[in-house]
């Protein structure tokens, strides 16, 4: 290979050079950006309200989360996404391995399953399996500092007990949630 390039004239040598330059430049900055870039609009267009509440299973909790604090009915106007809540937010590698599982199991039961078969009042009651508190503590921060000296939040800091955010806090990112899902289920 040596040979081959050595015997090349010093016009060609050079344009080798700059093809492998120009080779390595795309391979190694170019793609990765572009890759990171489609990969990072993907993530965000895939996490809000609208997306989710884009499958008719999801409509219901889509209204339900508009009616509450977190979904922009504060005086702050504050929202968070979806994904605030419901994908674990421990490592950037959790949240994107969760958040294919969810998304694939998601468009598999909306696309071969009766949705209409599935008791949500019951699923309410396993609500610390979609919540996260990893979620809860990235937006409010200061919780543990502001909270100091309230019984509850003391013992959850301090790991005496296994409560998780949404077992206290059940109804704060979707109010009135029984009341729209009756709507749907009932609706002609």
């Amino acid at each position: 290979m040596r040979e081959r390039f050595k015997s090349l004239s010093r016009g060609k040598r050079w344009l080798v050079i700059i093809g492998l330059i120009v080779f390595f430049f795309v391979a190694f900055v170019v793609l990765p950006a572009a890759a990171w870039l489609v990969g990072t609009r993907t993530i965000a267009g895939t996490s809000n309200s609208a997306f989710c509440g884009g499958c008719h299973t999801m409509q219901p909790f889509a209204k339900a989360y508009a009616d509450s604090a977190h979904g922009g009915d504060n005086h702050m106007g504050i929202v968070a996404e979806c994904t605030a809540c419901h994908l674990p937010h421990d490592t950037p590698w959790d949240y994107l391995v969760a958040k294919t599982k969810r998304g694939t199991y998601d468009i598999w039961a909306e696309t071969f399953h009766d949705t209409s078969t599935i008791d949500w009042k019951e699923k309410s009651g396993h609500s610390e399996e979609f919540v996260y508190d990893s979620g809860c503590l990235t937006c409010h921060v200061e919780l543990e500092k502001a909270t100091s000296g309230a019984r509850q939040h003391d013992n959850y800091f301090a790991g005496v007990t296994d409560s998780k955010c949404v077992t206290c806090h059940d109804h704060v990112g979707h109010s009135n949630i029984n009341q729209y899902l009756l709507e749907h289920k009932y609706r002609p």
